[in-house]
């Protein structure tokens, strides 16, 4: 009875390890958690075979697909590490995958854990277990801002970050995006402004994920990652921005908008018509 408990413990951790790692792999686009899914799914189908939930033949099989499918990623990524990369070699990614998963599955849970008791306790969400880490780090070593690091120098002027590097397609989509809008009335500007408010938290949360990513998967320095963080803590406060901005357009149009509100009419070319403080 006991060993048959354990057998199902053993193979709902697997199974949760693989979940976790898949969707670390969906999320972030990298192939090393996928590495990790399939390893960790192959040893949940062996134990639900030997605790009777699932046939010897049908587990087998199952079990087969997960770990061709690893090991065929591991082996594709490996060969494209560059060479002398630490990262080089199939077996070094699936060690390094399998320790991974298992950090993915306890930071996963911890997160879910703290979601739910903050919104049972009705209070803020705990931060997460990147934020908490790097959070220690930056007070016990006395890191400051990025911005306000008097070892990294003056930032760079904006001319130069434009040449340093190609523009990815999607910023250069992006920006195409933003710069040739032309809103047709008061209700496209508002939806436009809200949503790259909504598209700034977005690249936030995106950075955040990422700043776990070098932390957790990678095994970068918290005092990196702190800058990571911080970058999408400026997103988001980006968001905040442009949403401040658009409220300044109901603030110098609030009379106008009275005014018709009220059911009165502007002349013709208003701009053009009206003269003194009308205009």
């Amino acid at each position: 009875m006991l060993l048959t408990a354990l057998g199902w413990i053993a193979a709902l951790a697997f199974l949760g390890a693989a979940a976790s790692s898949g969707w670390h792999g969906w999320r972030d686009k990298a192939p090393g958690p996928w590495i990790a899914a399939g390893l960790y799914a192959c040893a949940a189908f062996v134990m639900l075979a030997i605790d009777g939930a699932l046939s010897p033949l049908t587990a087998a099989a199952l079990a087969f697909l997960a770990i061709a499918g690893a090991g065929t990623v591991a082996v594709v990524d490996g060969r494209n590490a560059a060479p002398g990369s630490r990262w080089k070699g199939a077996a070094w990614r699936t060690r390094f995958a399998v320790g991974a998963g298992a950090r993915y599955l306890g930071s996963d849970t911890r997160g879910i854990w703290q979601r739910v008791m903050a919104r049972f306790s009705g209070g803020e969400e705990a931060p997460t277990e990147t934020e908490a880490v790097v959070a220690g780090h930056v007070a016990s070593r006395s890191i400051p801002n990025v911005m306000a690091d008097p070892v990294l120098g003056p930032a760079p002027e904006p001319a130069a970050l434009a040449t340093a590097a190609p523009v990815p397609p999607v910023y250069a989509a992006m920006a195409a995006f933003i710069g040739g809008f032309v809103p047709e009335d008061d209700q496209a500007l508002k939806m436009f402004m809200q949503s790259n408010a909504a598209g700034e938290l977005a690249v936030a949360d995106a950075w955040h994920a990422f700043g776990d990513t070098c932390l957790t998967a990678v095994g970068l320095d918290p005092a990196y990652v702190a800058g990571l963080l911080e970058a999408g803590d400026s997103a988001a406060a980006h968001g905040a921005l442009l949403a401040m901005v658009h409220r300044r357009f109901g603030v110098v149009y609030a009379a106008v908008q009275e005014w018709i509100s009220a059911g009165r009419q502007l002349p013709h070319k208003a701009r053009e018509f009206l003269t003194g403080e009308a205009a």
